[in-house]
């Protein structure tokens, strides 16, 4: 999917969800630690350093096609994420974004936390 071809690199939390509902995938970059108290039910958990060298690997590894959907990162305030689309973007996934302010600004605009 490649809906939009000037998608932003940091994009709001309402944003995100109207591509998300649109067939987006949400890359959840924290560590594994953080990721134990609470994740955006069908994200994907690779964390930030499992982008170092070959970004295209590691969603290879998850089943991740950039091809076929928008690639949005998630943290837990929007740095680590923006790093890791950036990451993306440089290695040829042109529709990778961030989410500002993270799980926080999810959660805090009524978004849903699970635990894995």
């Amino acid at each position: 999917m490649t809906a939009d071809a000037s998608l932003p690199l940091d994009i709001d939390c309402t944003l995100a969800r109207q591509h998300i509902a649109r067939g987006a995938r949400l890359i959840d970059v924290r560590e594994a630690h953080e990721v134990a108290h609470g994740m955006v039910p069908g994200s994907v958990h690779i964390p930030l350093g499992a982008f170092a060298g070959d970004p295209g690997a590691a969603l290879a590894r998850h089943g991740l096609d950039p091809g076929m959907h928008d690639l949005l990162c998630i943290c837990a305030s929007g740095g680590r994420s923006r790093r890791a689309a950036f990451a993306l973007r440089q290695s040829g996934c042109t529709q990778a974004a961030s989410v500002l302010g993270g799980v926080a600004a999810w959660a805090a605009t009524g978004g849903i936390l699970q635990r894995p």
